[in-house]
C-alpha cells in the first residue's frame, strides 16, 4: 500500500470516528425530561420473528415485562412511581399501568398504550425514562386501555376481590375462587371446580349492542364436563360461553330459547396455558380464537342488545357447571375485536412473547453515571463451581500479569546494558580490556557471556578504558587457534544460559493462552448442564429463571478470555524482544572470537 493510500485509509477512519461521535451525540441530546437520570428503548417487533401480525393496532395495551436480565431495579423508585413511557419522537408520553412492581423479586409487569403499533414492522419503540426520586406516581389505569373494553381483571391480588383495571372500574362484587398463585402474567386465579365464580354485577356499562368479546387465559386441569367460563342470563335472553368436553361452545338464549354453536375445528388442549377468545358482532357472527389463531366461525344471527343480568365467570350464581383450572387476565369488550388484535394480545402477553426488545441502558449526559452491564446480577448468581473455576483462572491471569511486567523490565534493562556495552565493545582497541569497575555493564546478558570468555582465556591483567596512558595491547598475551575454539565453546553455553534465562516464566503465558479458554469453556458447559438439569427436575422451563444461571455459566468463558487474550498480546509482545535480545547475544558470540583472534592471535 503507498503512501498516498495510507493517508486517505486514515482520513476515511478519522472521518467514520468522527461521524459515529457526532450521530451518538445528536442522539444523546434528545432526551425527553433531564430530571430523569436514564432510559431504555424499548423495540416493538410485530414482523415475523417478533409478534407476527400485519394489521395496525390502534391504542394498543403492550406488556412490558421487566425483570434483572434487562433491568436494574436500583435506578427507579421502590414503586416504580418515577417511570414514564415516551414514544418513539421522544416527546409524547403515553399512558400506562403498572400491574406489578416487586423490586426484591426484581420483577415488574407495565401495561403500556400505544397510540398506533404498525403491523408488520420492526421499527416500532418506545422510551422507558427512571431515576427520578422526587418525581409523582404516574400510572394510569383507567387511561391504559381503549374505552371499548369494559372490564379488565389481572388477579395480581393476593387477596380480597379481582379489582378492573379497565376506565369502567367494574370491580367483581364476589369471588369465591383462589388467588396469589403463579399465572401467566404474574399472579392468576385458580377455580377448583367446586362452584368457584367471580360475580360482576349487572351494570349499563356492560353494554354489548355494538358487539362483543371475552378472552382469557387458562389453564385446564382436565377435559372438563360442562363448565361455564362466562355467562350472562336474564329471565329470557343470555349468553353462555362453556367448555363441554374440550370443545368451546356459545349458547345464546333469545326469548326463552337456547341455541348451542360449537367450534367443531379444534380440541383445547388439557395441559400448559393457552389463549383462548371469543367474539360476536352485532349481526351475531361469532368467531372462536385459540392461541390467537381463528379456528371456526359461525352465524347466529342473533344479537347481544338489551342483555341484562350480573355476569359469572367460572360457574353459573348456583355454583354450577363449574370450571376446574386456572384462568388469567380475563377481559370483556363491548366490540368484536380483529384477528390482528387478538393475535396479538396471544403473541404479546405469553410465556414465549417476543414482541419487545429491551436495549443497554442510557444515562443522561453529565449525571455521572457509568454504563450499565449487569455485573451485579450476574456475579451474585453465580454457583459454586463456577467460583472455583473462576478462582484459578483469576490466579493464571495474576501469574501472567507477574511474568509480563517483570519480564518486560528485565528486557529493557538488558536491552539497555547490552547497547551500552556494545558501544564500548566495538571502540575499544583492545577486546579483553573491559572491564566493569563502575557496574555501568550490571544486568548486560552480553557481558556476562563476555566475562565468561575472559575467564577462558586466563587473562590476569585488565587496562581501564578511561586511563589516559593505554596500551593497545596486554604485553605477553597470545592466543592459540586451540584457545579460540575452547572460546567459542565457553561463548556458546553463555548464550544457551542466556536464552534459558530470556525464555524462562514464558511457560506461563502459553499455559494462560492455551489453558484460559478450556477451563472457562469447562466452567460455561458444566453451568449450562445444571441449569437445564435444574430445569428438569422442576418440571418447567421460565427464561426468567434461566437467565441468570445462563449468564453465570457464561460468565466463566468471560473470565477464560480475559485472562488469555493479555496473556497473548504480553506473550507476542515478549517473544519479539526476546528474538531481538538473542539475535544481539548471537552476534556477539561469533564476533568475540574473531577481534581476539585478530589482535591476539598466534601468527606461527
Amino acid at each position: 500500500m503507498t503512501e498516498a493510500r495510507v493517508g486517505k485509509f486514515l482520513w476515511l477512519l478519522v472521518l467514520l470516528v468522527m461521524m459515529t461521535w457526532a450521530v451518538g451525540l445528536s442522539s444523546a441530546s434528545a432526551w425527553w425530561n433531564e430530571e430523569w437520570q436514564y432510559r431504555k428503548k424499548i423495540s416493538l417487533n410485530t414482523g415475523g420473528t417478533g409478534m407476527d401480525v400485519s394489521q395496525n393496532l390502534m391504542d394498543f395495551p403492550v406488556l412490558i415485562r421487566l425483570h434483572s436480565g434487562n433491568f436494574d431495579f436500583t435506578r427507579a423508585r421502590e414503586n416504580g412511581e418515577d417511570i414514564r413511557f415516551v414514544s418513539a419522537d421522544d416527546t409524547t408520553l403515553l399512558k400506562y399501568h403498572i400491574e406489578a412492581f416487586d423490586i426484591v423479586d426484581e420483577l415488574a409487569l407495565i401495561w403500556v398504550k400505544v397510540p398506533n403499533l404498525a403491523g408488520n414492522s420492526g421499527q416500532g419503540a418506545v422510551f422507558m425514562y427512571y431515576g427520578n426520586q422526587a418525581a409523582a406516581a404516574g400510572d394510569d389505569p383507567k387511561g391504559c386501555f381503549d374505552p371499548a373494553y369494559q372490564g379488565v381483571y389481572h388477579f395480581n391480588e393476593f387477596e380480597g376481590i379481582p379489582k378492573d383495571s379497565s376506565a369502567y372500574g367494574m370491580n367483581s362484587s364476589e369471588y369465591t375462587a383462589g388467588l396469589g398463585l403463579a399465572g401467566v402474567i404474574g399472579n392468576g386465579g385458580t377455580f377448583s371446580g367446586a362452584g368457584n365464580y367471580m360475580r360482576l354485577p349487572d351494570n349499563p356499562a356492560f353494554d354489548f349492542s355494538k358487539g362483543f368479546t371475552f378472552s382469557t387465559w387458562f389453564k385446564m386441569f382436565q377435559a372438563q364436563e360442562d363448565a361455564w367460563l362466562f355467562s350472562r342470563i336474564s329471565w329470557e335472553d343470555g349468553l353462555v360461553i362453556a367448555i363441554k368436553g374440550t370443545r368451546v361452545q356459545v349458547r345464546i338464549v333469545a326469548e326463552g330459547k337456547q341455541t348451542v354453536y360449537e367450534d367443531e375445528s379444534s380440541d383445547l388442549p388439557v395441559e400448559g396455558w393457552h389463549h383462548l377468545a371469543v367474539a360476536i358482532d352485532p349481526k351475531g357472527q361469532i368467531k372462536f380464537f385459540l392461541d390467537g389463531a381463528e379456528t371456526s366461525t359461525v352465524e347466529s344471527g342473533a344479537g347481544l342488545a338489551g342483555l341484562k343480568g350480573d355476569i359469572l365467570v367460572g360457574s353459573n350464581a348456583d355454583g354450577n357447571y363449574s370450571f376446574a383450572g386456572d384462568l388469567d387476565e380475563v377481559r370483556i369488550s363491548g366490540a368484536p375485536r380483529p384477528l390482528g388484535w387478538i393475535k396479538g394480545c396471544s403473541a404479546s402477553q405469553g410465556p414465549g412473547a417476543n414482541l419487545c426488545g429491551y436495549a443497554v441502558e442510557e444515562i443522561l449526559e453529565g449525571s455521572g453515571g457509568m454504563p450499565v452491564f449487569y455485573l451485579a446480577t450476574i456475579f451474585k448468581s453465580i454457583t459454586l463451581d463456577g467460583l472455583v473455576v473462576i478462582g484459578i483462572l483469576i490466579f493464571m491471569g495474576a501469574c501472567s500479569a507477574a511474568v509480563i511486567l517483570s519480564k518486560a523490565l528485565f528486557l529493557f534493562t538488558t536491552s539497555k546494558t547490552n547497547k551500552k556495552f556494545m558501544e564500548a565493545f566495538n571502540t575499544a582497541p583492545d577486546p579483553v580490556a573491559l572491564e566493569n569497575g563502575t557496574g555501568s555493564f550490571n544486568g548486560s546478558g552480553i557481558y556476562r557471556i563476555y566475562e565468561a570468555g575472559l575467564k577462558s582465556l586466563n587473562i590476569k591483567k585488565t587496562v581501564n578504558l578511561e586511563s589516559a596512558e593505554i596500551e593497545s595491547r596486554i604485553p605477553g598475551l597470545h592466543v592459540t587457534s586451540k584457545a579460540v575454539e575452547s572460546l567459542k565453546a565457553v561463548l556458546e553455553k553463555g548464550l544457551i544460559d542466556e536464552s534459558k534465562r530470556l525464555n524462562s516464566w514464558m511457560v506461563i503465558l502459553t499455559m494462560s493462552i492455551s489453558g484460559g479458554p478450556f477451563l472457562g469453556l469447562l466452567g460455561t458447559v458444566w453451568g449450562v448442564m445444571n441449569t437445564f438439569a435444574a430445569m428438569a427436575e422442576a418440571g418447567e422451563a421460565n427464561i426468567m429463571a434461566i437467565a441468570p444461571g445462563v449468564a453465570s455459566a457464561l460468565s466463566t468463558t468471560v473470565f477464560g478470555l480475559i485472562v488469555a487474550i493479555p496473556a497473548l498480546f504480553g506473550y507476542s509482545f515478549l517473544v519479539g524482544r526476546i528474538r531481538d535480545t538473542t539475535a544481539d547475544l548471537t552476534v556477539f558470540v561469533d564476533q568475540f572470537p574473531l577481534k581476539v583472534d585478530a589482535v591476539y592471535g598466534d601468527e606461527s
